[in-house]
């Protein structure tokens, strides 16, 4: 049996638009939605869910899909399929999975859950990206947005914050000891984009049992407008302040809290140490 859960309100409604969408092609097969109405409840019913195993479909976007992982009793019991339909779809494009919920359903209906990597950081689980510096402000900033919405919204609160943002210091512990870095943003990507399509790890790939680390360190202020010129065009690791590595974990230290973002989604006085958990998570794509 098929379990979508969705926020009837996710991508401005388009979730509740997706339903209808593809409730023509479910006919004689066995399916229920599982509507959500605050935070938190797509993890409760994940739970419940998914205590026997079961099939899972996230209908939204990132966050929704965050809060469905993290509701799964056991990632290696479930299978777990996304219907995109958010405002932001990161980890759908990683995956392959196209914006149309009728073909987005065709590759659950006909196709099968395949090994997929995921991470966990401190306990909180995560499928796409995990980091903190410029990301974590951009994202602080869209949500005080008043006027504009969307897209809109995030690509005002990206511009915005360019222009205000200071690196921010931190260290990477590797092999016990402290690396410093005064950097722009430390992403631990398992997906290829973050905020709706900003390539930060453009050669991530989500099976290979890795996580694609980007570190932009020592970029003065002057310098950052244009980074995100070269970031938007896929081009942040040509850029020489760019520290690039595939390893299967990170951690990273600070004097001062450092709230870090998982899938979108802003965590406060979290330990930044994340590990990479291979092909533990079987999930429906191409």
């Amino acid at each position: 049996m098929l379990h979508f859960i969705y926020n009837p309100t996710a991508g401005g409604g388009r979730a509740e638009q997706a339903r209808r969408a593809i409730e023509p092609r479910l006919k004689g097969i066995p399916h229920a939605f599982h509507p959500t109405r605050e935070r938190g409840e797509a993890s409760a019913i994940a739970g419940q869910l998914s205590a026997d195993g079961a099939d899972i479909i996230a209908m939204g976007g990132d966050g929704t899909l965050h809060e469905v992982l993290n509701g799964l009793a056991d990632p290696a019991r479930a299978r777990l399929g996304l219907i995109p339909c958010g405002s932001g779809n990161d980890f759908a494009a990683a995956a392959g999975i196209p914006q149309d919920p009728v073909r987005a359903l065709e590759i659950i209906l006909r196709g099968e859950a395949k090994p997929t990597d995921y991470m966990e950081c401190a306990g909180v689980r995560g499928i796409n990206a995990i980091g903190t510096g410029i990301d974590v402000d951009i994202l602080r900033r869209y949500a005080r947005m008043k006027v504009l919405k969307g897209s809109a919204a995030y690509l005002a609160s990206l511009i915005l914050t360019v222009v205000a943002y200071r690196p921010k210091r931190f260290s990477e512990i590797v092999d016990g000891a402290a690396e410093p870095h005064e950097a722009l943003i430390a992403c631990a990507a398992n997906g290829r984009s973050i905020g709706g399509g900003i390539p930060i790890a453009p050669k991530a790939e989500i099976d290979d049992g890795l996580l694609d680390v980007v570190i932009i360190d020592g970029i003065k202020k002057p310098a950052i407008p244009r980074a995100f010129v070269r970031l938007m065009r896929r081009r942040v690791l040509e850029l020489k302040q760019t520290l690039f590595k595939r390893q299967s974990a990170l951690s990273v230290r600070a004097d001062a809290p450092m709230p870090i973002q998982i899938d979108g989604e802003i965590y406060e006085n979290l330990p930044f140490d994340v590990k990479l958990i291979h092909g533990a998570l079987r999930f429906y794509r191409p």
